[in-house]
């Protein structure tokens, strides 16, 4: 069957028709995962897959494609003229016999009248919108960079809580087994068996019941807080991925799936990279970057607000011929109108003064998010080389130490040489050392999804420049 899982329709009168619409787009698009003539069995969700529905059906990127549309369109529109004013009147009518022959002063007139822009404002207000047309594209490529760090963060605490409940049931087992094991040997007079073993085992039993209640509360909580990215509640048949492999399970790859990268070398690329130069170019800082820019063209068009705006007119006037059969001639006007912005220097001079300010913050604001995702970074490095020397240590000592001590407390309790509760402590610490492994894969690619946050969308910024 698919990994795919096809998410419950919300009961939402209200919003019916449009979650009815995205509800059958998404089993449109689930469907082509789907395997036929194979029995209905449990589906999981994987990260790769739940990164791109996360993706598809996220309402912000839909709305930056709009609002993109906008500002081009308004870019566009910025850079036309003002409509042209036609005017037209009856002039000097005399109002004794509202006669058009009667005066000579009697005309007929139409006029046009075309305005010009202040200066190069119209060429700046075009700038300045397609500046913002950028920014919605550098926007829509920090929210899926945003958006692919957070769903893989919750998609983590989902397959963490599950793969807890499979450990806590081997440790279930193990108690079990043991816990027979003592009740025969007590009830068969073995050795120095007392009833006070078999109850050390069910204690640990009974605590065990709080683990799981914990362990189901944290699955139900990543669960429901997954569901989320997509718009509709997950279905009951959804399951996280489980695998004998940790690392298999964590699909820590999927997180470097569209840069191109391998897992070992996105770490060399880590590496050698200095973040408070390379990040200036992430799409965060990026932002604030064509702030400043916007804010640039505010300037600019502040300054044209102190030249004077032009407007050009021309008009025709026509006159009957009088009474007696005289011509008289018709009229053509011509003008110009100018304003006088120089009254009001010292408003325009504020309010050129308060656009440039506000581009100077815009250039702090860029430098302060640099300083604050380069020293996230460096936190995330030294995070990860902990965590790397942690998994090592698990994986080459602390695992088969463990495995052998609860072999010998075994033993040693057999032969009547050991007590029921080091075994019983040695089988939980088993358990315990596996759960702390998984704890650090967990976290480890947790810290491997924030650093590809900040690292990859600048490689993809470079690699697109090569």
């Amino acid at each position: 069957m698919s990994n795919y899982s096809v998410p419950k329709k919300v009961n939402e009168s209200a919003n019916r028709p449009c979650k009815v619409s995205a509800l059958f787009a998404l089993i449109f698009v689930l469907s082509s995962f789907l395997m036929a003539n194979k029995p209905v069995v449990a589906q999981t969700l994987s990260l790769e897959q739940a990164l791109q529905l996360a993706i598809q059906y996220d309402p912000l990127l839909k709305g930056n494609a709009h609002r993109k549309d906008r500002f081009n369109a308004e870019a566009e529109a910025s850079s036309y003229w003002a409509n042209p004013q036609v005017s037209a009147s009856i002039q000097n009518l005399p109002t004794d016999g509202f006669a058009f022959d009667q005066e000579p002063m009697t005309q007929f007139k139409v006029g046009l009248k075309q305005q010009l822009p202040r200066g190069d404002e119209n060429l700046y207000s075009q700038q300045k919108y397609q500046v913002m047309a950028d920014q919605m594209s550098v926007e829509s490529q920090a929210r899926k960079a945003w958006l692919k760090r957070e769903v893989t963060l919750t998609w983590l605490d989902w397959v963490y809580a599950t793969r807890r409940i499979g450990l806590l049931d081997k440790e279930k087992s193990l108690l079990t087994q043991l816990l027979d094991f003592t009740d025969s040997r007590y009830s068969q007079g073995v050795g120095a068996a007392a009833q006070q073993d078999i109850l050390q085992v069910r204690l640990a039993l009974l605590s065990l019941d709080d683990k799981y209640v914990q362990a189901y509360q944290q699955k139900n909580e990543a669960r429901s807080a997954l569901s989320k990215w997509f718009g509709a509640p997950l279905d009951e048949s959804v399951s996280a991925p489980l695998t004998q492999s940790t690392r298999d399970a964590i699909e820590v790859d999927a997180i470097l799936n569209d840069s191109n990268l391998s897992l070992s070398s996105f770490l060399t690329v880590i590496e050698n990279s200095e973040p408070f130069s390379i990040l200036q170019h992430h799409p965060e800082a990026m932002l604030l970057q064509i702030q400043t820019q916007i804010e640039a063209q505010n300037v600019n068009i502040a300054r044209e607000q102190t030249k004077s705006q032009w407007a050009f007119e021309a008009s025709y006037g026509y006159r009957q011929d009088a009474q007696n059969g005289a011509s008289r001639a018709d009229f053509v006007s011509l003008g110009v109108q100018v304003d006088l912005p120089f009254f009001n220097k010292s408003r325009q001079d504020a309010s050129i003064a308060a656009a440039a300010s506000k581009m100077s913050a815009s250039e702090t604001d860029f430098r302060l998010k640099v300083n604050e995702l380069a020293a996230n970074a460096e936190v995330l490095k030294s995070r990860l080389s902990a965590l790397s020397e942690r998994k090592a240590l698990y994986e080459t000592a602390l695992i088969g130490e463990t495995r052998q001590l609860s072999e010998a407390e075994l033993t040693a309790y057999t032969t009547d040489t050991g007590d029921i509760g080091d075994v019983v402590n040695a089988n939980l610490k088993q358990v315990q050392v596996q759960d702390d492994l998984l704890k650090i894969d967990i976290e480890r690619a947790r810290t491997l999804a924030s650093l590809a946050y900040l690292y990859l969308p600048t490689h993809a910024h470079f690699s697109n420049k090569e």
